[in-house]
């Protein structure tokens, strides 16, 4: 995880997060966690498939450290054809970067595309 530490103990394992000992389950694996302040931010691994639901592609989402989702990312300036395959923090600020090898800095409070 990066980010500022904090005193909550986050974990994960296949497609469950634990906050503290409370379980949040997803439809699909976790592939990456990351976290700053009171935010923790997931990427779900989305498997190939033929048809991409909005879910799938919009599979970076961000919940509170006592566990209430606070957003889903938000659609991009660009067609949103592709899965994010990988988050990253630099200097406190969120990145998505997708299949097509985009790179999309996100608003934290809000998971809008920047």
């Amino acid at each position: 995880m990066n980010g500022v530490e904090n005193m909550h103990d986050i974990s994960y394992l296949k497609e469950f997060l634990y906050i503290d000992g409370k379980e949040i389950a997803f439809e699909e694996e976790i592939a990456q966690i990351k976290n700053i302040d009171d935010k923790i931010f997931i990427l779900l691994k989305i498997p190939p498939r033929k048809n991409l639901s909005y879910d799938d592609q919009h599979n970076v989402y961000c919940y509170s450290t006592s566990g209430e989702m606070i957003w889903q990312i938000g659609k991009r300036p660009t067609s949103d054809d592709a899965v994010y395959t990988m988050i990253t923090i630099n200097d406190s600020n969120l990145y998505a970067n997708d299949f097509l090898d985009r790179k999309f800095k996100v608003n934290q409070d809000t998971g809008e595309i920047m």
